[in-house]
């Protein structure tokens, strides 16, 4: 079973995400900003994270960079409703983000991505 942590903001995203991944058999847990998502990492470990890029006080880009500073290479997809990735791109990529998509976020292309990242046709 995958364990995946899902930060965002955005509480309806994250019921969403959260009953696509129940369905799929995942353990979800979710957290509201990156300094939460830090706070849940450093109590449990996960196979996964998903996490937006604009958030409040933490955002996503300052949460793959903590964890990346902190020697913790999971596997990280940003998502975000900014319209331009371009601006995001060279960052997330610098940081170590595997993947990254736009919102709406589709579920079964993300469901792909989480497949493809893990290197899991099982789940």
């Amino acid at each position: 079973m995958l364990k995946v942590l899902i930060a965002d903001d955005d509480s309806l995203t994250l019921a969403v995400m959260n009953a696509f991944f129940v369905q799929k058999n995942f353990t979800v847990k979710s957290a509201s900003d990156g300094s939460e998502a830090i706070q849940i990492l450093a109590t449990d470990s996960y196979d996964l994270v998903i996490s937006d890029v604009n958030m409040t006080p933490m955002d996503g880009i300052t949460l793959l960079k903590t964890l990346r500073d902190g020697g913790n290479n999971i596997p990280f997809i940003i998502i975000t409703g900014h319209p331009n990735m371009d601006d995001y791109i060279g960052t997330v990529q610098k940081l170590g983000a595997f993947e990254y998509i736009q919102k709406p976020v589709e579920l079964d292309a993300l469901y792909m991505m989480i497949k493809r990242l893990t290197g899991r046709n099982d789940i």
